[in-house]
């Protein structure tokens, strides 16, 4: 009996995750790298980068709106002043102030510099933790771990009700993140190093953390 429960309770845990991701379709722009990491990558631990600088992180030259050279390919290494790549797996702490789920089955996740404002913003993604969504068996674990913090930590064991929902935090929790860095051009903009962000947040860099890949509470810093 005990088997046939543990059973009955897989298939609905199951068939859950499968409604679920049903209500959004895989995106397009960049797909194959922005849900997964390089070869090898440890997706646990990543280098430690203060949220005031990542933000600042200029864009890579000559790399224009929705560039079919990197489809399924990484952005070449660039000089900046962190001495980072596309690829790289970042840990960066900051507040975190918005959810928000996209059509394409990612969690919008905005997290700021401040718990007042989001003046300083920056854009944040975690894919669903299935195949569909993400190939790799080995990088699926960890995206999970990452929704379920987010579904049972943060948004009260509500999970988004679907594409378009956003939830704000009425009290902007302070998290450390790791995630792989990732250039979204599709939202590059003529002239500007910025794209447009959720509301409160008027824009962000087109840098984001994708996919997100470990997440936790952090100590509040101490001013």
């Amino acid at each position: 009996m005990k088997h046939a429960n543990a059973l009955a309770m897989f298939l609905a845990i199951a068939l859950a995750a499968t409604a679920g991701a049903a209500e959004f379709d895989p995106g397009k722009e960049r797909w194959v790298i922005k849900t997964s990491v390089p070869e090898g990558a440890d997706v646990t631990k990543g280098k430690k980068v203060a949220f005031e600088d990542l933000v600042k992180l200029p864009n890579p030259q000559d790399v224009k709106r929705n560039d079919s050279r990197f489809d399924e390919v990484r952005i070449p290494a660039f000089d900046n002043a962190l001495k980072v790549k596309e690829g790289d797996i970042l840990t960066t702490r900051a507040w975190l102030h918005l959810v928000a789920a996209e059509e394409d089955g990612d969690y919008h996740i905005q997290i700021s510099g401040s718990q007042d404002s989001q003046k300083s913003c920056m854009v944040v993604e975690v894919p669903l933790p299935n195949e569909r969504f993400v190939k790799s068996d080995s990088l699926r674990p960890h995206v999970k771990d990452v929704r379920d913090f987010v579904d049972n930590k943060l948004l009260a064991g509500k999970p988004s009700s679907g594409p378009g929902s956003i939830r704000r935090m009425k009290t902007p929790p302070f998290v450390e993140i790791t995630g792989q860095l990732f250039y979204d051009d599709a939202h590059v903009l003529k002239n500007r190093e910025t794209r447009p962000a959720k509301k409160p947040c008027a824009s962000a860099p087109v840098w984001e953390l994708h996919p997100v890949t470990a997440i936790k509470f952090a100590p509040k810093p101490i001013h």
